[in-house]
């Protein structure tokens, strides 16, 4: 039941965009006998506190009575009471078919800017909770929101900040992003009102030197910004900006052979993050962990060499959101160094890369977690809930008419959280194709119609059912390689 309490909060934080934490409170007792306190964080809001001979344990409790406060919250009458309180102030609440905060979210990634959510407060009745909430972007406050539940009110902060950068009629921002000395931005708007609109918008953080060399370009005709207008594409003198199209000017061609860092010489790499550290390689290119110097989180970044399989993967991640996928959040081209185990000396020259920012799934892959929990007594229990959020995510990705191919323990990664997420789609493609790639995924995974040029989703069902027999008879790598 306590296991399933985590199921359910895990659910609920994330359709509703919420951060989830279960915090260590403290530690009593003689050190062969401990009893551990732990308390649920939902936003940075105290929810329920549990007790235990081990931290799993009350981890459980804080779990289960956490779950039976966001049920009373989610049943109670009143909250229709508070709900029709909020839409009596002056903020409302948003649509419930637009989903603002992940709107918010794609611009901000687009806009290289930091999106927050800082002040989370709770007033009201334990049976009719009104809670509030800041949305701000790049430190500055863009919204406030209330709402009867957390998740309500970070929706209505996140509508009335998306509707600030993005007023009807008036400046839609598509792209930004900084290549030196240059911002190239895409627009819908006629170029006389550019300028008026800029100054209008207050979404930028500080803009450096450079920066603001660009911006007055507009003023200055001998001067270019590059921007993307209606009547221009008539015309047919510009394209509209895209991360994967090859003929824009979007690939970083700056690098930096003496920056002290041994990873990577990519300008918007090392201007972007920091603690870059490689934490995987392999024939297809590396695998870094970097913190983001905007937003102080810590992202994986895939650095490969720009092929069309890898524009073929960015694209498959970008259009895919759920809980048990992997999370795209940008990718950008650049010149840089590829090292592996299974390529040439490094050359001198750089070659063309695809940096893929994606979510960090700190306790590594269903490989290692298989290794690390197979003695544990209830294995069993988590490996079937592992198992039924793969077949979860797997359903997803068929239900976008795509078909992994590639599926297998090391592919499939385990969140901070403990949810399972489903990644590595370079070899991701769609059932509408009528003639497939041949022998393509791991060997030992593959199904036997990958041989052939002609299959369909039945080629993933067969790598999970092999998935499924690895985790109920818990191989060690060298028994898995005799079978």
């Amino acid at each position: 039941m306590d296991l399933e309490c985590m199921e359910k909060i895990n659910h609920h934080c994330q359709i509703n965009k919420l951060t989830l934490r279960y915090d260590t409170a403290g530690m009593t007792g003689p050190s062969h006998d401990p009893e551990f306190t732990v308390v649920v964080k939902i936003d940075d809001v105290e929810y329920g506190t549990g007790t235990g001979k081990s931290k799993k344990e009350a981890k459980r409790v804080a779990a289960k009575k956490t779950w039976e406060m966001i049920e009373k919250q989610l049943q109670s009458p009143s909250r229709v009471d508070a709900a029709e309180l909020v839409t009596t102030q002056t903020i409302s609440s948003p649509e419930p078919d637009r989903d603002y905060v992940s709107l918010l979210n794609i611009f901000s990634q687009r806009a290289r800017l930091q999106v927050d959510y800082p002040e989370k407060n709770r007033t009201g009745d334990a049976h009719a909770p009104i809670f509030s909430c800041s949305c701000t972007i790049s430190g500055q406050l863009y919204g406030r929101g209330t709402g009867p539940t957390l998740a309500a009110a970070k929706q209505a902060a996140a509508k009335q900040a998306f509707e600030k950068v993005n007023k009807k009629g008036s400046l839609m921002v598509c792209a930004i992003f900084t290549l030196k000395t240059k911002v190239y931005i895409s627009f819908e708007d006629s170029a006389p009102k550019l300028v008026e609109k800029m100054e209008d918008m207050a979404v930028c953080e500080k803009l450096s030197p450079s920066q603001r060399n660009a911006q007055s370009s507009a003023l200055k005709p001998k001067r270019k910004l590059a921007a993307n207008f209606p009547n221009v594409r008539k015309e047919g003198e510009k394209k509209n900006m895209s991360d994967s199209d090859e003929s824009l000017p979007d690939v970083d061609m700056n690098t930096r052979k003496d920056n002290g860092n041994p990873h990577t010489v990519d300008n918007t790499f090392l201007n972007h993050f920091k603690n870059i550290e490689p934490i995987g390689e392999g024939g297809f290119g590396n695998v870094f962990k970097a913190r983001s110097k905007c937003d102080k989180i810590t992202y994986a970044i895939k650095r490969v060499e720009f092929t069309k399989k890898v524009k073929r993967e960015a694209e498959g991640l970008a259009r895919l959101i759920h809980e048990n996928i992997v999370r795209y959040h940008c990718s950008w081209k650049g010149y840089d160094h590829i090292t592996n185990s299974a390529a040439s000396p490094k050359s001198d020259k750089p070659i063309l890369c695809l940096f893929i920012q994606m979510e960090f799934c700190e306790q590594g892959t269903l490989e290692k977690w298989i290794g690390e929990n197979r003695e544990d007594q209830h294995y069993h229990e988590m490996a079937q809930n592992k198992f039924l959020q793969i077949m979860k995510g797997v359903e997803y990705i068929h239900s976008e008419k795509l078909i992994h191919r590639d599926l297998k323990p090391l592919n499939i990664f385990i969140s901070h959280d403990d949810k399972i997420k489903i990644g590595d789609f370079g070899l991701v493609t769609s059932v509408a194709y009528e003639t497939l790639t041949e022998n393509t995924g791991t060997k030992s995974y593959m199904a036997p119609e990958q041989s052939t040029d002609r299959y369909g989703n039945e080629v993933d069902i067969y790598a999970l059912g092999l998935i499924w027999f690895e985790i109920l008879s818990a191989f060690t790598n060298h028994e898995k390689n005799k079978v």
